[in-house]
């Protein structure tokens, strides 16, 4: 147009073809995608002003030994119609969508490998803040194992379990599903209102057998029984006579987890098969069989816990939610409205007052983050959810299913309802394990006569992982919509907590 206007065209001659050359496409692409399909709408898949890349046949046609011309795999899509050639047509189209899904996923990978080094001063920062709820497996293992010596001092499992090799199967059992029934026994802990949030009581174990299934109603007297007999008695607790009013802690609940299993999978099963010989019927060697002590375990774990378990706001898949990058940046670009939210219901707790304080230096560039260093009690976290949005009034519960809700930690798993007793076993689940003492706690601890341990507090790296659990419990159920099911991811329920928290 240029030319014809009788305006000069820069350089013309570099865009003049050779004689005879056959303006023929070879391939067609852009930057972000290695194959445009020759049927592809353009406006379905270019924006204006990007460059689409078009290599052309300049020479003859390369041809094979048949003299037949040989075409690229774009060329051959674009201009083989006949019928003979719909295989290998197809086969090509395939091939393509393979390569441009591979494409897009590697550069998706880089994408991400890049902003996670933008954002590594950011995740750096919020695991110093989170220290005490991102334990590694070492730490993990080693509370563990602080936790066992307990039980093995004792002596009660040698009367349990004489055998030692079996001891140790149940040891690793213990070690392997540690942050499993850690949470099953915190989330446990805190279904009685009238009790704490750390230890547990005794119709709080009835409970968490009855609901799982482990146990029934009928087994009220062996339940009480192995309540009592998994105390294990300590210098404080000496000339004092277990009863159906006492507490257990985490490490007792082991040693009755372990009685249960052997209860349930052997002693009861060994009646069962008792009675059925009395009557004259034959049993079978393979099903006169009973498991092992660590064999019962693994029984109780994979048919009763683990579905439970897969429902709840817990366990592994849970820690691996809160400690993720993705997550620390989501809490590290809301740190300052977070602390102002925990500083507000953690003031009201407390009749000093708070500090100033703890100051982070953000990425290194000299501007300052106060992160929060007082503690709640488990009333105010309560207040705080209700404030926020987390917890409904009954009449505002929309139920999605008329069987409700079957267990006590479960949360209504068919409604976006959270209720108070969620709320407090969303504070005793996320309770540290950490080996350091928080000093503020200890200090609280030390001088309220109505405290007892650290675990009735919340510190700020508490109230972050708790937020994560509330998002999880309130978001993360089946919507069902036009009979088509959307289940949010772990990130995408915390993002949808955190943002309530901040607007709220």
């Amino acid at each position: 147009d240029g030319a014809r206007g009788g305006r000069p065209l820069p350089n013309r001659g570099r865009y003049t073809l050779p004689q005879r050359t056959q303006l023929l496409p070879k391939d067609v692409y852009t930057e972000e995608c290695p194959f445009l399909h020759p049927h592809d709408v353009i406006k379905d898949h270019l924006s204006d002003g990007q460059t689409v890349v078009v290599d052309l046949y300049l020479d003859e046609l390369p041809l094979d030994e048949y003299g037949i011309p040989v075409l690229s795999p774009w060329a051959f899509i674009a201009f083989c119609h006949d019928e003979r050639h719909a295989e290998k047509r197809d086969k090509l189209i395939e091939e393509k969508k393979l390569e441009v899904e591979t494409f897009k996923r590697e550069k998706e990978t880089q994408a991400m490998i890049a902003k996670m080094n933008i954002e590594k001063p950011k995740i750096s920062l919020m695991q110093k803040v989170m220290a005490a709820q991102l334990l590694s497996d070492t730490t993990i293992a080693a509370t563990f194992n602080e936790e066992w010596g307990l039980i093995k001092n004792s002596g009660i499992l040698d009367n349990i379990v004489p055998d030692e090799k079996q001891q140790e199967e149940i040891r690793s059992f213990f070690l392997k599903y540690f942050v499993e029934l850690n949470d099953m026994y915190k989330f446990y802990s805190a279904v009685n209102s009238g009790g704490g949030t750390h230890t547990l009581e005794y119709i709080e174990l009835s409970k968490f057998l009855t609901e799982t299934g482990i146990l029934g109603e009928e087994h009220s007297n062996a339940i009480l029984r192995i309540f009592v007999d998994s105390h294990i008695r300590t210098s404080k607790s000496k000339g004092v006579r277990p009863s159906i009013h006492s507490e257990i802690r985490r490490h007792e609940f082991f040693v009755a987890l372990v009685k249960i299993a052997i209860l349930k999978n052997i002693t009861i099963r060994r009646k069962e098969i008792s009675k059925l010989r009395k009557k004259g019927h034959q049993v079978s060697v393979a099903k006169a069989k009973v498991p092992s002590p660590p064999e019962a375990l693994e029984m109780i774990y994979e048919e009763f816990l683990s579905p439970v378990l897969d429902k709840m706001p817990a366990g592994c898949k849970m820690r691996a939610a809160v400690g993720s990058d993705s997550v620390m940046i989501l809490f590290y670009d809301n740190l300052t409205q977070l602390a102002e939210c925990f500083e507000k219901y953690a003031e009201e707790s407390s009749e000093e007052g708070l500090d100033d304080g703890l100051p982070i230096n953000r990425d290194g560039l000299g501007e300052l983050s106060m992160i929060p260093t007082g503690s709640m009690t488990v009333h105010e976290f309560g207040k705080f959810a209700t404030d926020t949005g987390f917890v409904d009034s009954n009449e505002n519960i929309v139920v999605r299913n008329a069987q409700g809700r079957k267990h006590s930690i479960m949360g209504n798993r068919f409604s976006s309802s959270v209720t108070q007793k969620d709320v407090r076993q969303i504070f005793s689940a996320s309770q540290h394990d950490s080996d350091e003492p928080n000093e503020t706690e200890q200090k609280k601890v030390a001088d309220d006569d109505n405290l007892s341990s650290h675990h009735e507090l919340m510190i700020f790296s508490e109230f972050l992982e708790a937020v994560a659990r509330l998002g999880v419990l309130k978001y993360h159920f089946t919507h069902r919509m036009e009979e088509q099911e959307e289940v949010l991811s772990h990130y995408e329920c915390i993002e949808r907590a955190v943002i309530q928290v901040v607007g709220g």
